[in-house]
């Protein structure tokens, strides 16, 4: 079931996803209401599940992890995944890790500092996360200003299969 957002959620929604650490203040008034009209309205949506979190958006680079990549990856047939999931979360190169459809089983993104790190991630995969098949790929350049548009998601028609 989806949730029904008015024109203020919308714009609330669009200035959040811009600037996380906007307070109450500068956010009621950007959307034209009071700094605890808009915390309330901040709480509903963090409550039915329309926001998730704030997080910091970290650049890798300036911490030394210039190599970004995106690994597809097959686990050995019958491997746990939550024997994976553990293995993945002691990598700290490993800063996503998705189950995915198609000829892989996840995707993974990580920042490493050189080729050398991404060499030893991928033995790592295979020798202790059950890998037995693995794809990589170099990111090169990250296209900006692709925020989540609430309104054309919920225009858009589902897709009719």
């Amino acid at each position: 079931m989806s949730t029904v957002l008015d024109a203020l959620d919308h714009d609330l929604l669009a200035h959040l996803a811009s600037d996380g650490r906007a307070s109450y203040q500068e956010l009621g008034r950007a959307i034209g209401l009071s700094p605890t009209a808009t915390a309330d309205r901040v709480r509903r949506l963090r409550r039915v599940g329309v926001i998730k979190g704030f997080r910091a958006v970290i650049a890798a680079e300036p911490l030394g992890r210039t190599v970004e990549a995106a690994i597809d990856v097959r686990l050995e047939p019958g491997t746990d995944r939550h024997r994976f999931a553990e293995v993945l979360r002691t990598m700290p190169a490993v800063v996503e890790a998705v189950h995915v459809t198609g000829a892989y089983d996840y995707l993974l993104r990580v920042f490493c500092t050189g080729t050398a790190e991404l060499d030893a991630i991928l033995t790592d995969l295979k020798e202790r996360g059950g890998v037995v098949d693995s794809q990589t790929r170099l990111l090169l350049h990250r296209i900006s200003g692709l925020g989540t548009d609430v309104g054309a998601l919920e225009a858009a028609p589902p897709t009719p299969y």
